[in-house]
């Protein structure tokens, strides 16, 4: 009857322990999840901001547009244009012409 009982008492300690180890590798995949989920939210918060700043820029751009004096600017710097009674000027490299 002692025999039994210790039978009885080891199996049920052997059970405990399973389901010990069970809880605890759940526990761990849960903690691993939610670290996971804050390292995402990490990055979408700085993916946040970086756009937050470059709609700022657009936003202070389109201002600029509004201005005529910048959109001649930036007609004759990027398009090389000129105004009705200006003569374009090239310089041009005789280095590069003589190769």
């Amino acid at each position: 009857m002692i025999r039994r009982r210790r039978r009885k008492s080891n199996k049920f300690k052997c059970f405990l322990l399973f389901l010990i180890a069970l809880c605890l590798i759940w526990t761990g995949r849960q903690e691993y999840e939610i670290q996971k989920i804050h390292q995402r939210q990490t990055e979408v918060s700085q993916r946040i901001e970086v756009l937050k700043q470059q709609k700022a820029e657009l936003e202070a751009e389109r201002k600029r547009l509004d201005d005529p004096r910048y959109i001649e600017k930036l007609a004759r710097e990027d398009y090389n244009m000129v105004g009705k009674d200006e003569v374009p000027l090239f310089i041009v490299d005789e280095q590069k012409d003589k190769q």
